[in-house]
């Protein structure tokens, strides 16, 4: 299992990326929290779902960079959404073991079209 917040973050992005929701749902915690500018998510399930949601629209992500200290971890990322690329940051913090909030910020328009 993963134990630092990096490694969870990796865990999290490569589930997600795989569409393997039971093992991106093992690290999140009961009570986790989303929030981003296409919606919020107020437990790990809604979480979970929310992901799911995304990634039948994505393309795929590409990691370009992840900083971590003990307890958070910012992700930069490009989100390809067909033929367009959406700079993506993603904040997630990691409480005994799990992550418990993740915030992601980006600019919807691209995809949301006019």
């Amino acid at each position: 299992m993963s134990t630092t917040p990096k490694e969870l973050a990796r865990t999290y992005f490569d589930a997600w990326q795989q569409g393997d929701w039971e093992r991106l749902r093992g690290i999140l915690a009961d009570d986790a929290t989303f929030a981003g500018p296409m919606g919020t998510a107020a437990d790990a399930d809604a979480c979970v779902a929310g992901l799911q949601g995304m990634a039948e629209m994505i393309s795929r992500l590409e990691i370009r960079a992840m900083v971590a200290d003990e307890t958070d971890v910012i992700t930069w990322y490009d989100l390809v959404v067909g033929d367009t690329t959406v700079p993506t940051a993603n904040w997630s913090h990691v409480e005994d073991g799990t992550i418990t909030r993740i915030r992601a910020a980006f600019d919807p328009r691209p995809i949301l079209g006019p």
